[in-house]
């Protein structure tokens, strides 16, 4: 049975008002075009819904019955449209990013400070972990878009390269004076490195890099936090080898030497977006200010941070 709510709100009036002209007059319609919906709904039903004389409007015993559900039907839905519009303004302002520390330390406080101007009262979780849970959380549907290192090699996934970030040794005491401010790989391996674990992009891109020029790359020391690295260089254990973003977070830093690798990787930093679907409102502000970010840090450190590979852009 096909009955529209806005048939069944044209009868509860006129079961109230018992008069054709004057519901006609209070829902914007015509009396002609009032009638005949009362009459296609009666033959919807198979059920006479009023009596009419020349003279008077009366409800049917039928009729009767009608509106007393019919306005049950109606209350639940009009309170559903609501819960359905009050959650779709919540959603409105509802935010979710994962990208992995040191670029969310970087990134994405300015970008959050640009929504709380742009939106009202925006309501945005933050996910600070590994690259590789960022893109599970993408995959789960439990964030908007991600920030990454590495481009997932998924069919569902879009990934939109951003900028890319130098490799640096940090050096400190005894060691500093070993270090010049451009080294080349082949020259870091005589030096005792401190690098993070092997489940960190930064390993891989390393690892890659010495791998292509046949060479096994075997740091002295591997941690999972970068601040334990730098920590661990101040007591003059070894050289730190780290990407250029993550240093850039730790305060810490300030009395090491930051020399460039030469010829070592340049790690992507990117968007990734699930391929289908499209990205809410805040979401795609979001996207806009991520990468307003990343061209004010290639401004603002040139050459160790660069622009996007124009094959990847």
């Amino acid at each position: 049975m096909n009955i529209a709510p806005k048939q069944l709100r044209m009868f509860l009036a006129l079961s109230e008002s018992l008069n054709f002209s004057k519901t006609a007059e209070q829902l914007f319609m015509t009396q002609p075009s009032l009638s005949k919906a009362i009459r296609d709904l009666e033959a919807t039903l198979g059920l006479a819904l009023f009596e009419r004389t020349t003279r008077s409007v009366q409800l049917t015993a039928g009729g009767a019955q009608l509106a007393t559900i019919a306005r049950t039907i109606v209350g639940e839905y009009e309170a559903g449209l609501q819960r359905m519009q009050s959650s779709a303004e919540q959603a409105a302002v509802q935010l979710s990013i994962a990208a992995w520390p040191s670029l969310a330390q970087v990134v994405l406080p300015e970008v959050c400070a640009a929504l709380e101007h742009a939106i009202s009262a925006p309501r945005i979780t933050l996910h600070d972990c590994a690259n590789s849970l960022c893109i599970q959380r993408l995959m789960n549907y439990e964030v908007d878009f991600a920030l990454a290192s590495v481009a997932p090699a998924h069919p569902d996934l879009a990934y939109e390269e951003l900028l890319r970030d130098r490799f640096v040794v940090l050096s400190y005491g005894k060691w500093r004076a070993q270090v010049p401010h451009r080294i080349r790989l082949e020259e870091l391996m005589h030096l005792p490195l401190i690098t993070l674990t092997d489940a960190s992009t930064a390993m891989r891109y390393m690892s890659a890099a010495y791998l292509n020029r046949g060479i096994e790359y075997r740091p002295k020391m591997q941690v999972e936090q970068m601040a334990t690295v730098v920590a661990l260089v101040k007591k003059e254990i070894g050289v730190a080898v780290l990407p250029y973003l993550g240093i850039k977070t730790l305060p810490s830093v300030n009395g090491l030497q930051t020399s460039e690798i030469s010829d070592g990787p340049l790690r992507s930093v990117g968007i990734v977006t699930r391929r289908l679907g499209t990205p809410t409102a805040i979401a795609t502000t979001a996207m806009q200010q991520v990468q307003a970010v990343s061209q004010r840090l290639i401004k603002q450190h040139p050459g160790w941070i660069l622009p996007a590979s124009p094959a990847k852009r």
